[in-house]
């Protein structure tokens, strides 16, 4: 997958993206990034790329755009999901395929572009929506018939049949924003880090590649002050060194390795608050069907039942993490209680025996991160058992996001088995659609392309009855299980560390920090 053209659910761990020179000045502590005024200094894990709704890449950009951009609404901080009103005064679903809704008068665009109307509206949802463009995200608004305009402020969103997801994901989430139709026509309809004219209570100030992005108080936001004068954000992939950073005062806030947090923990540092929420994602060992050594079943399934997922994860995460038993995070309706296939050494070696297999060799691909490098050794140690000779094969996050992407070359023929996390929205639909016959060689790297899967895939993301679509998404998860090319390992936990004289505000989640909500202690 390029990182161009990443737009969605998978967020991969890499290594930082900070160059050499920038790690050496943060680890001895020489960067000094202080300035008048209250100043919030927060790791970010990536560099952005494109502050577009319709194609952003991650968590990283949706933080920035929450702030730059409005919704007709957002989510809420907190412990809960839920969302409240933002560019919009009323916003009422009147039946399952009508939304009304009207703007507050004067939210004003920077850059001379006016005051926010409807057709701003119609204009951003309508694009992401439309097949010929493309988007990254189309499947947020894919039930879209059109947004009617009835005045300067208010609207008619029409879709063509009900979307359970619609105020789960779509709305509150990033396919949500609202850009300017005025701005991005003028430009060609393309952005990528200058998001040409926003709206929101922050605008950019500066941006260094690869080094910071600041944000300033958008002077023409009449809405809530945020607390903060100026947000700087540090792309620092690695959290090791994020954790280096924070030591030496040159972070407020920052994310940190799972395996960090006993230390943590046991260090108590008065000075120095660790929030560690359940994450809304899945990681996973992948297998590439198509690669001959894994076209049979039964060599995938032996990989399956020879991995003990309990071992794995204390190996890595010493406990601080609890298995996965499929892409359905436990605090969404349709998780998985329990494979289909477990851990098994014994069924495992005689699978290989039945398929005529001994001495089989094969390449594990992930980010280059160290948590997954000790999660590799286990994995490697494990399947030694059974007679499996693993190879660990880290790899800069650039190089392994093309890797799997068919649009990128032909290496996705030399993919064998890989580790791979995404990061999902409150509601299933975001865990399973990613596993398409038409997403292989787009996010669905293991290849596998199954109709039935595609036309379960579709009927629970509407589906209306929520006993239902429990049930249908349990059997999309047994699916995936049962084509032998995926093993889940873990869900997550996102894990923070801030200065106490700071109060931060997370999605439920703990994914991002919420600027507007974030304040002194």
């Amino acid at each position: 997958m390029a990182l161009t053209t990443l737009n969605r659910r998978q967020i991969l761990i890499g290594a930082s993206v900070l160059g050499a020179s920038t790690v050496a000045a943060m680890s001895s502590g020489k960067l000094a990034w202080a300035a008048e005024g209250k100043i919030l200094k927060v790791q970010n894990d990536q560099d952005i790329a494109v502050l577009d709704p319709a194609n952003r890449n991650g968590w990283w950009e949706e933080m920035v755009m929450f702030v730059i951009f409005n919704g007709l609404c957002q989510f809420k901080s907190g412990k809960t999901w839920a969302w409240q009103l933002d560019a919009a005064q009323t916003l009422e679903q009147v039946d399952p395929t009508t939304i009304k809704f009207t703007l507050k008068p004067g939210i004003m665009w920077t850059n001379g572009f006016g005051e926010m109307t409807s057709e701003d509206v119609k204009f951003s949802y309508e694009r992401i929506a439309d097949p010929k463009a493309n988007a990254g995200y189309q499947l947020d608004w894919a039930p879209l018939k059109e947004v009617e305009i009835v005045d300067k402020y208010s609207g008619i969103i029409h879709l063509t049949k009900a979307f359970p997801p619609l105020f789960n994901s779509t709305l509150p989430h990033g396919s949500g924003l609202i850009l300017c139709k005025a701005a991005v026509t003028k430009h060609g309809g393309a952005i990528t880090t200058d998001p040409l004219a926003t709206s929101g209570p922050y605008k950019i100030k500066e941006w260094i590649a690869r080094q910071k992005l600041t944000l300033e108080r958008n002077e023409l936001w009449k809405g809530p002050q945020p607390y903060f004068d100026e947000i700087q954000l540090i792309p620092i992939a690695d959290l090791k060194t994020a954790e280096i950073g924070y030591d030496s005062g040159d972070l407020d806030v920052t994310k940190v390795s799972i395996s960090s947090i006993p230390q943590l923990r046991s260090a108590a540092d008065p000075k120095t608050v660790l929030t560690v929420d359940p994450a809304l994602a899945y990681t996973w060992l992948g297998m590439n069907i198509e690669h001959p050594k894994l076209k049979d079943l039964r060599v995938r399934r032996a990989i399956q039942q020879a991995i003990d997922v309990n071992g794995v994860l204390q190996a890595a995460y010493f406990g601080e993490v609890t298995p996965a038993f499929g892409s359905v995070p436990p605090s969404l309706d349709g998780h998985r209680t329990k494979n289909i296939y477990p851990y098994d050494p014994a069924a495992s070696k005689k699978l290989l025996a039945d398929a005529g297999v001994t001495g089989l060799k094969l390449r594990l691909d992930f980010n280059n991160d160290t948590d997954l490098v000790t999660m590799g050794l286990a994995l490697q140690a494990q399947l030694k058992v059974v007679g499996i000779d693993l190879t660990i094969h880290p790899m800069d996050s650039a190089a392994f996001d093309a890797e799997g992407t068919q649009a990128q070359g032909n290496s996705w023929k030399d993919m064998q088995i890989f580790i791979v996390k995404f990061t999902t929205s409150p509601d299933p639909s975001w865990t399973t659609s990613w596993f398409t016959c038409s997403q292989v060689g787009v996010w669905n790297w293991q290849r596998v392309c199954d109709k039935s899967y595609d036309t379960l895939n579709d009927v629970a993301t509407y589906e209306t009855d929520p006993a239902k679509r429990i049930k249908e998404y349990v059997q999309l998860q047994d699916k995936l299980e049962e084509s032998g090319a995926y093993l889940f390992l873990d869900n997550g936990v996102n894990a923070w560390i801030s200065k106490s004289s700071i109060k931060p505000a997370w999605t439920p989640d703990g994914q991002w920090l919420m600027f507007r909500d974030t304040t002194a202690a």
